[in-house]
């Protein structure tokens, strides 16, 4: 008897614990829209002038999760508040953002992460077409893949800063988790794999793994997710926010877990036509080349060092155009506008063949 009063008592005290957290639900949401409403009016303070990103919001998430108890893990926390932090931006900034690949692909996947999903994004070809869309006004940044563990910098989108007036005025990591998407989430059911290159790379253990089901190469995951839809008998290996946006379900192994797929972090470069302001722990992105001399490298890094500027990356890259001819990208410790980074960058130019600069951002 008196265990069952215990159990009778145990519930009571769930269901009041649980009409606690509803009521606070409740509370934080007001607090939520509140903060949307003062992200709202910031943007009418702006008026009809260009958008800029405001200082990097990497410093007041780790001082939030500083703050934290250990009753919510810190990624979580992380997690929460850059969600909330993303789509008050999209509310303040009113964005259009370029990109590069079609909707559902990795680079959309990442920006919408970034602005948070009420930006409105335009999909591009190309990078070179991402940095033209922002020139005509018809998008108010282009975000670019920059940089990945395998390859290193994205090529083509170093051509495209080349050629551009654009800045990089941030930069920000992602990474790629995939699902095994379709109709009905049956596994048994599947018998194709329709997913665009890059997402099969990331996948291929996941597909090895699926025995004699065919893969087959589509241009988007735009694509694949609408042929998962339209057949029960295809799954598509896409974002599960995408998918899921699309009528897909998530498939699961024997272990009922959803059959993912996780690539390696990617950098990605955000673009814009007003240089970012000093956040105080900046990093500036510069290229140049040199003269077919001995020492002429050493001679324009000395520059650098002798003004007490900490590089933290050199890579050398082909010359677009030239077979014979090499540029090298550096990545540099401060601001543009810092004293001693602008004296050194002077002297660089002076001493290399070719200079520019590609822009000073937050560092990661």
């Amino acid at each position: 008897m008196l265990r069952c009063m215990s159990m009778s008592d145990d519930k009571r005290a769930a269901a009041d614990l649980r009409q606690e957290m509803t009521k606070l639900d409740t509370q934080l949401l007001a607090l939520v829209e509140r903060r949307a409403k003062l992200a709202r009016d910031i943007g009418k303070l702006r008026g009809d002038t260009l958008p800029q990103l405001p200082a990097d919001s990497r410093a007041s998430l780790a001082a939030l999760v500083a703050k934290a108890s250990a009753d919510l893990p810190a990624d979580a926390v992380r997690a929460i508040f850059h969600e909330i932090h993303a789509a008050c931006l999209a509310l303040e900034l009113g964005l259009t953002v370029a990109t590069v690949g079609g909707a559902g692909g990795l680079t959309h996947v990442a920006t919408k992460k970034r602005f948070g999903g009420p930006t409105k994004l335009v999909a591009c070809d190309s990078a070179e077409l991402a940095t033209q869309a922002v020139h005509h006004q018809k998008a108010a940044f282009a975000v670019l893949p920059f940089e990945t563990k395998a390859d290193g910098l994205v090529q083509s989108t170093v051509t495209a800063l080349l050629a551009s007036d654009l800045r990089i005025v941030a930069t920000f990591e992602a990474t790629a988790e995939l699902r095994l998407m379709s109709r009905d989430g049956k596994l048994t059911e599947i018998s194709r794999v329709v997913t665009p290159s890059a997402e099969r790379e990331i996948g291929r253990t996941l597909l090895a793994g699926l025995g004699k089901i065919t893969v087959v190469d589509v241009d988007t995951a735009e694509e694949a997710c609408a042929l998962a839809k339209e057949d029960a008998s295809v799954a598509a290996l896409a974002d599960e926010t995408f998918g899921a946006s699309l009528g897909l379900v998530a498939c699961c192994g024997a272990t009922g877990e959803p059959l993912s797929a996780v690539g390696d972090r990617a950098r990605y470069a955000v673009l814009g036509t007003r240089p970012s302001g000093r956040t105080g722990t900046d990093a500036t992105s510069v290229v140049f080349s040199v003269s077919d001399s001995p020492g002429a490298l050493l001679e324009v890094l000395k520059q650098l060092a002798d003004r007490g500027v900490n590089l933290t990356r050199i890579q050398s890259r082909p010359t677009p155009g030239d077979s014979w001819g090499y540029l090298f990208y550096v990545e540099l410790v401060g601001h543009a506008t810092d004293r001693n980074v602008v004296s050194a960058l002077e002297d660089v130019k002076r001493h290399a063949r070719f200079f520019k600069l590609l822009g000073s951002y937050a560092a990661s």
